[in-house]
């Protein structure tokens, strides 16, 4: 009988996307449960008592003498003698007319041979109908009259709860973003945010159209250490500590270092105003992507205050430290 309260609750939905503990979202199906289990046990407590009662009036009419016949639980019928109580009980949750006796049960209906008898159902088979009937009761007043989450509520919290997960397994594949998978990104998004984080900490060295300044021009096809998507992430990631640059790691997601380093990829075939001399190697790409390093980048306005991947490091361009 518990789980006439409890499971309606649990099969749905096994938990609302929130921070609530198990027993501040199921408090109302626990107190059920426990307070129908307290009367199982109070009832089968009763039970033994009154059976307890029973032997010891038995033992106390034998000692004055008194002789009753003895009893069955389930009584025995005609045919039953000798047969135990068990197959009694058996007989009785099976209960049904023998076959000798279909005349006593059969109506005046008959087809093709076929007679209907008007036999009574089994008792399993009203018992479990009853059962059904209390279960739809509790059922009904629950979410009726307890003002529980319906199916339709549980339903949009196991969305929310799946969306969540999604979101988190995302985030999760965005941290194991290395040198050895980065891959250009070509979405505006992505682009703009690139800009915000390369405004924000990058263009006091590189200036901000990437002409270059203390820092090498990003604009031109020569580059100190390599040109492609896996070169420039390494260089944002670990930096050049001899030349003044420092390690980005620890202040960018791998996602972010992804992003400004697409949009310095970019860059390349663009027109500075006060372009810095060629520095390092002719590097001639082999293209990630479908993209026209001489085609001008569509980007829009984007405010580092506002954009989730700004990145404050004032404190680091005080210091003389440049990407």
């Amino acid at each position: 009988m518990t789980l006439i309260f409890v499971l309606p609750g649990l099969t749905f939905g096994q938990e609302a996307a929130s921070q609530q503990s198990f027993f501040e979202q199921y408090q109302i199906e626990i107190v059920l449960g426990l307070a129908v289990l307290v009367a199982i046990v109070a009832i089968i407590a009763m039970y033994t008592l009154l059976v307890a009662l029973r032997v010891v009036l038995k033992l106390k009419k034998a000692e004055m003498g008194i002789v009753e016949e003895e009893k069955e639980l389930i009584p025995v019928k005609e045919g039953e003698e000798g047969v135990g109580f068990w197959r009694r009980f058996w007989n009785r949750f099976n209960d049904s007319v023998p076959v000798a006796r279909e005349a006593e049960v059969a109506t005046d209906h008959e087809y093709d041979g076929i007679r209907e008898l008007d036999n009574r159902l089994p008792p399993w088979w009203l018992y479990g109908f009853y059962f059904t009937i209390a279960f739809a009761v509790v059922y009904m007043f629950r979410f009726y009259f307890l003002d529980m989450p319906r199916q339709e509520d549980e339903f949009q919290a196991e969305m929310l709860k799946a969306k969540q997960e999604v979101q988190v397994y995302l985030a999760s594949l965005d941290n194991l973003i290395d040198e050895n998978n980065v891959t250009l990104m070509t979405e505006t998004a992505d682009i703009n945010a690139g800009k915000a984080i390369y405004e924000q900490n990058c263009s006091v060295c590189h200036a901000a159209d990437g002409g270059g300044g203390v820092g090498p021009n990003f604009t031109d096809k020569y580059w100190l250490h390599g040109g492609d998507m896996t070169a420039i992430f390494s260089t944002i990631k670990y930096g050049v500590p001899s030349k003044g640059m420092i390690s980005w790691e620890s202040q960018l997601s791998p996602k972010k270092m992804q992003q400004v380093a697409s949009y310095i990829y970019m860059m390349e075939g663009q027109t500075p105003a006060n372009p810095k001399e060629p520095q390092g190697d002719l590097f001639e790409r082999a293209h990630e992507a479908d993209v026209s390093p001489d085609a001008e980048v569509e980007l829009e306005e984007a405010d580092p205050q506002t954009n989730p991947d700004y990145v404050d490091d004032e404190a680091a361009l005080e210091e003389g430290e440049c990407c």
